[in-house]
């Protein structure tokens, strides 16, 4: 009987550091992205109707996401994309967190992923869309952030290749006012 109060308390123990030892960063600031769906590692509840009435009106519907504000995604590896827009005319350097990390520093499946625009406008990506691109989540055009507003927080963008246009059903769109992004269907 005193061997297992003896390891029970020893694997209690372990748990207890387990747990202290894979601790998830928190937005301190402002949310920026909100990623619900099929994400291994999570920062946040599921959606509250009350606190998450933005989300809601998105028809974001998750158990557990991941909640990034701007430090945060600055503090994954940045990219850089040129690329002339409609909505900026000209040829901007657009720069950013690159998806690839993004999706891996929340241990996310390797499924569709859609991006929703704050507006409810939306598009998609395939894992292998991802993986063959260089697609960022642009915070900044030519070093000046994208705002609310416009075409921020975040900005779905990449370097289109020679006759890469977006598909019918928006599939590879440059979502901009980038708001929140679903893993899996």
């Amino acid at each position: 009987m005193l061997r297992a109060l003896i390891f029970f308390w020893i694997a209690l123990v372990s748990f207890a550091a387990l747990a202290e030892d894979s601790s998830v960063p928190e937005p301190e600031g402002m949310v920026l992205l909100t990623v619900g769906g099929l994400v291994g590692k999570s920062n946040r509840g599921p959606v509250d109707k009350k606190r998450d009435s933005a989300l809601v009106k998105l028809k974001a519907d998750f158990k557990h996401g991941f909640a990034f504000d701007r430090d945060m995604l600055l503090a994954l590896p940045q990219g850089e994309v040129t690329a002339a827009t409609p909505e900026l005319g000209d040829e901007a350097v657009f720069k950013g967190p690159l998806l690839k990390d993004v999706m891996v520093s929340i241990e996310a499946a390797k499924v569709k992923i859609r991006f929703v625009a704050s507006d409810g406008y939306s598009g998609y990506l395939l894992p292998e869309d991802i993986d063959a691109s260089d697609y960022i989540l642009a915070l900044e055009a030519d070093g000046t952030p994208l705002g609310l507003g416009g075409q921020g927080p975040l900005w779905l963008m990449n370097t289109r290749k020679v006759g890469e246009t977006v598909g019918e059903d928006n599939r590879g769109s440059h979502v901009w006012a980038l708001v929140y992004m679903h893993v899996g269907d």
